[in-house]
């Protein structure tokens, strides 16, 4: 089925134009504190550049966040500069949201967080988003526009599969720390982008099956790994993706 963000959304964070000395407080600068995120910070699905921050205090970070905590499963999102960078947020974070990034969190009755952390690196996402933004030197998209977007959703259940194998992979990639881990789950990712992309086309079942059969077979060769230690996933992952 189809949707609009804004039906399949609870809650949007949303703090461009805030500032500190809107609230009569400056930014700390002292890591000791509470780390400012802000479109800098969010590339190739990580948060980075973080000796770049700012830092707030307890008290800054009260009055600023006003709609709570950032919860895992949360999604950020850049709205500009650069435009739909994203982020999921796997386990409990504080931060105060800066400019240019938005937080969204979804119904997970029918939104599995990690289906839509690949839908929104999918093409058929980004496509959207450009074709909703504003600017020439500087493109960016409102959030009024951001709401608009639709996203095409499977069952819960064929979501909550994909979302399965993404979190594992989430968690390999920061159990080894490798670089070779990365960059497979990176095309790991844009191949199931595709996959999205595909089924938004076609919509019938045969892109299911043919969906369920693809994960299960590069579960069996990260899995392979983990018991055997001898680094056949990557061997033929690697392979296979050339």
């Amino acid at each position: 089925m189809r949707y609009k963000i804004e039906e399949i959304v609870q809650l949007i964070m949303d703090y461009r134009g805030k500032t500190p000395k809107k609230l009569g407080m400056n930014w700390t600068e002292s890591q000791k504190d509470i780390i400012a995120l802000s479109a800098k910070n969010i590339k190739d699905n990580k948060i980075v550049n973080t000796d770049k921050s700012h830092y707030g205090s307890e008290l800054l970070y009260k009055h600023w966040m006003k709609d709570g905590d950032i919860e895992p499963g949360d999604i950020l999102m850049t709205s500009e500069a650069p435009l739909g960078e994203v982020y999921l947020v796997s386990k409990p974070i504080k931060a105060i949201l800066s400019q240019r990034l938005f937080l969204l969190r979804f119904n997970k009755k029918i939104v599995n967080p990690w289906y839509m952390y690949a839908f929104m690196n999918s093409q058929s996402f980004k496509s959207q988003l450009l074709l909703r933004a504003t600017g020439t030197t500087v493109v960016g998209i409102k959030q009024k526009d951001l709401r608009k977007i639709e996203v095409e959703l499977p069952n819960i259940e064929l979501q909550n599969k994909i979302g399965s194998i993404f979190q594992f992979l989430d968690k390999k990639i920061h159990i080894n720390g490798r670089i070779n881990d990365n960059l497979i789950f990176q095309k790991y990712l844009f191949k199931i982008s595709v996959f999205s992309d595909l089924r938004i086309l076609f919509s019938f079942r045969l892109i299911d099956i043919f969906l369920y059969a693809y994960l299960a077979y590069f579960s069996i060769l990260l899995i392979s790994e983990i018991l055997f230690g001898i680094g056949i996933s990557n061997f033929l992952i690697a392979f296979l993706f050339k």
